[in-house]
C-alpha cells in the first residue's frame, strides 16, 4: 500500500489575464523577482542558449503593483540571439524554457530590465523610445513595477557561424586543468 500524504501542495487558483490568450494558472516567480505564465505551450523543441530565435511580442509597463498596462511597443518578428547579453535579462531568462510555438507572459522586475544602454528589444521609433524612457523612470523605486512582455516563440535555429560558446554544458575536469595551465 502507498502511504498517504499528509499534507499535499497547495492550489495556487490565482489567474493571470493574457491578452488574446486563455486564463491561466499562475505562473512561476523566481526569486530575483521574474515571473512568467505559459498561455500555451508550444508543440516545437526547447530553446537553447545559442540559438537565432524569432519572436512576436507586444510589450507594456506597469508602474507599480496595482497599475494597469500601458503599450509602449510590438513586433512581428523579432530576431535574437539567445543567451548574448544584448537584450533584457529577464526576456531572455524567460523566454529560456519555452518551446517554438509556445506563449508566455513574462513580467520583467526593473532589476533585470533596461539596465545597459542598448538592450533590447527597443521601439523602432524616437518617440517610442522617449514614451519608454519616461516610463522607466516613473516605475522607479515603485514596489510591483514591471516591464512586461507577451511572447510567442515562432522559431528557433543553430547559427552555423556559432562557435559553441553558449552551449549549455560545462567543462570538464581535464578541460578544467588546461583553462586554469593556460591562466597561470
Amino acid at each position: 500500500a502507498c502511504p498517504a500524504r499528509a499534507n499535499p501542495p497547495p492550489v495556487d487558483t490565482d489567474r493571470v489575464a493574457v491578452p488574446e490568450l486563455p486564463q491561466q494558472p499562475r505562473g512561476l516567480k523566481l526569486k530575483n523577482g521574474l515571473k512568467f505564465t505559459d498561455g500555451t505551450v508550444g508543440p516545437g523543441e526547447k530553446l537553447r542558449w545559442g540559438q537565432v530565435v524569432k519572436i512576436k511580442y507586444v510589450a507594456y509597463t506597469r508602474e507599480s503593483g496595482d497599475a494597469p498596462l500601458k503599450r509602449y511597443d510590438a513586433s512581428d518578428a523579432y530576431l535574437v540571439r539567445h543567451g548574448n547579453g544584448r537584450d533584457v535579462r529577464g526576456l531572455d531568462e524567460g523566454i529560456h524554457t519555452m518551446r517554438v510555438g509556445g506563449t508566455r507572459r513574462v513580467e520583467v522586475p526593473p532589476n533585470l530590465g533596461y539596465t545597459a544602454p542598448g538592450l533590447g528589444p527597443m521601439p523602432e521609433s524616437a518617440g517610442g523610445r522617449r514614451t519608454l524612457d519616461r516610463a522607466l523612470d516613473d516605475m522607479a523605486g515603485k514596489p510591483g513595477a514591471a516591464v512586461v512582455y507577451d511572447v510567442a516563440v515562432l522559431s528557433a535555429w543553430t547559427d552555423d557561424a556559432d562557435a559553441g560558446y553558449y552551449a549549455d554544458e560545462s567543462f570538464s575536469g581535464d578541460e578544467i586543468q588546461v583553462i586554469v595551465g593556460k591562466a597561470e
